[in-house]
């Protein structure tokens, strides 16, 4: 034994606790073991939740026991139908948003007296070109379009119980009561018919080229509040 291996015997080190580096290891490798059972445990709980939203979906009775064991009797749970859009079953054309059809060079009005989201349509006027057809809640049909009504209005509306010289902002127009229907000029000069399309009044309004057309059950001053809103 060389003389520098007896120094190092010799030597009093308080050498330090060998770390437990088994249970350091165990204790990072249980919990990767343990994942895929957790996982199962996730899936079966993500299931059973379908389930009880499907059976609470679909039976009356079982919504009203587990109401019962949670206390709670005097809450009922009813499933609604979707409310039906005002446009619904008006023909208006495609659905589109003013964006696309602004995108489109379509000029359209947005009205802010009324404040609720309409249903926007592209509608396909009988000479070919494009109407900008809102539908509010009401319904109420703002739509504008090329078109001139001065020299047809008194001929073309005779069905109607009245008709009414207007202005709004200065422009000219015709608040038209009862059923009716209404010729137009076209850009290309031909004239074209539109028919009512809600039940109501209407308000016509002719200005830069554009003819604007509130249509509802509304009254005149209601009309031309709208009209006057229009941007």
């Amino acid at each position: 034994m060389t003389d520098l291996e007896l120094a190092l015997r010799e030597l009093d080190v308080d050498w330090p606790e060998t770390p437990d580096l088994a249970t350091a290891v165990r204790a990072r490798i249980e919990p990767r073991r343990r994942s895929p059972w957790r996982r199962r445990w996730a899936y079966a709980v993500a299931a059973l939740a379908l389930l009880f939203g499907a059976t609470m979906a679909a039976s009356p009775a079982a919504r009203t026991d587990v109401l019962r064991w949670l206390g709670l009797k005097s809450v009922e749970i009813k499933k609604q139908p979707p409310r039906p859009r005002p446009g619904a079953g008006l023909n208006l054309g495609t659905p589109s948003t003013v964006d696309a059809l602004r995108k489109r060079g379509v000029r359209v009005r947005v009205p802010r007296a009324l404040k609720d989201s309409p249903d926007v349509y592209a509608t396909r006027l009988f000479d070919g070109t494009l109407a900008a057809s809102l539908v509010y809640d009401g319904p109420v049909l703002v739509q504008t379009f090329r078109a001139s009504v001065d020299r047809f209005i008194e001929k073309s509306v005779a069905s109607a119980d009245a008709v009414e010289d207007v202005t709004v902002n200065g422009k000219p127009g015709y608040f038209i009561t009862g059923a009716h229907g209404f010729a137009f000029e076209a850009p290309n000069a031909d004239v074209y018919y539109e028919d009512q399309r809600i039940a109501g009044n209407t308000l016509l309004v002719e200005g830069d080229g554009l003819l604007l057309r509130i249509e509802g059950a509304i009254t005149k001053d209601r009309a031309v509040e709208i009209a006057k809103s229009v941007e």
